[in-house]
């Protein structure tokens, strides 16, 4: 895979407060399951994520919706690598594939493959973040809720990626409330979307959903 970063500005894109964005892998303690399904021009993973560690807890993703690729001959898949519990928040992974019998050039924005790191709730009184690495990551989630300790900055840069046939460049992000949130997580819809990726556009729905404990009487 070659890589190389195109001329832009080191302006950032930033919270007030923000400590800068970090690009320390996530921890993997899950096996993950997928169930995916296409209709029309969507396409829906449901979770199916097993997780080593800390009680369930009173929220969790229930599935992932994503747009069609917004050009030919490439997948994006958006899978749940772990869900959340008391001692992790969820975890998502973007995984981008070159589906061409030859080598191609993507360019994309400052994180590889995907910088879209705030979603917003159906209902526009909540949103979350998408945080790589663990820097505004809590110890532990206060009240029922994991919310980023901080902002998160991006510097306005593009990152172009050389991908070979069948090669995939993928990220994890941890997903917290925003730090600037009213609102904790919600049950419900999520929308990440940016309006330029890849010069058309793309997006994903992520679905909030309460756990209910089944009666065993």
């Amino acid at each position: 895979m070659k890589r190389r970063a195109l001329l832009g500005t080191l302006a950032a894109t930033a919270f007030a407060g923000c400590t800068g964005y970090a690009t320390a892998p996530v921890g993997d303690d899950s096996t993950t399951t997928e169930d995916r399904t296409t209709t029309g021009d969507r396409t829906t993973t449901e979770d199916r994520t097993t997780t080593d560690g800390g009680e369930t807890f009173a929220y969790q993703i229930d599935g992932v919706e994503t747009d069609d690729p917004p050009v030919e001959d490439v997948t994006i898949d958006v899978t749940v690598e772990r869900n959340f519990t008391t001692a992790h928040p969820a975890v998502l992974r973007v995984a981008f594939t070159n589906d061409a019998g030859e080598e191609r050039e993507f360019a994309f924005g400052s994180l590889v493959p995907w910088d879209g790191l705030w979603g917003q709730h159906e209902d526009g009184t909540s949103s979350l973040l998408l945080a790589p690495g663990d820097s505004v990551v809590p110890d532990e989630p206060e009240e029922n809720c994991w919310q980023a300790t901080d902002g998160i900055a991006l510097p306005a840069v593009m990152r172009t990626e050389t991908l070979e046939p069948g090669e995939t460049v993928a990220a994890e992000f941890n997903v917290l409330a925003a730090h600037d949130s009213d609102a904790c997580i919600q049950i419900g819809n999520y929308r990440f979307e940016d309006a330029s990726y890849l010069n058309e556009g793309w997006g994903f729905d992520v679905q909030i959903g309460a756990i209910v404990e089944k009666d065993e009487g």
